[in-house]
């Protein structure tokens, strides 16, 4: 019978390693994902975000047809993209509001968090617009 020994791994210093343990590999890695990172989070297109908005309404009445279902109008793909696009595009949705009134109160209160609608103007399609107009020229974005 035989002796079992303990063996013990022996690490060896190469060139790879960097004193601080990180290896050449992992930097590799790293600058690769950051890289990526810093690709993703560029604009795939140059377009203002103010361009954007305007097509993806153009595309959002199309695609709704005449529907007036509330999920019709709120759940469309380009509707969706513009709430996706965030804090930056509420100037282009009011200033949609303004040009082209439609039903952009989900858009707005989904980005903003706020509802500056007065519970007596529910419903009434007019003073919900204006409400967000007015709303909107509050907060010194239409000029």
């Amino acid at each position: 019978m035989s002796a079992m020994t303990a063996v013990s791994p022996t690490f060896e210093m190469t060139s790879d390693v960097e004193p601080a343990g990180v290896s050449v590999a992992s930097k590799s890695v790293h600058e690769q994902w950051r890289q990526a990172q810093r690709h993703f989070a560029t604009p795939v297109t140059r377009a203002t975000v103010a361009h954007r908005v305007s097509e993806l309404a153009e595309t959002w009445r199309q695609e709704r047809g005449a529907s007036s279902s509330f999920a019709d109008l709120v759940l469309s793909p380009s509707y969706q993209r513009i709430i996706g696009l965030g804090p930056k595009a509420i100037p282009a949705i009011l200033l949609e509001l303004v040009n082209q009134p439609d039903h952009w109160f989900w858009a707005l209160h989904a980005i903003t968090g706020v509802n500056p609608i007065p519970d007596n103007a529910a419903g009434d399609f007019r003073a919900m617009t204006k409400a967000w107009i007015k709303w909107g020229e509050e907060q010194g974005m239409l000029d």
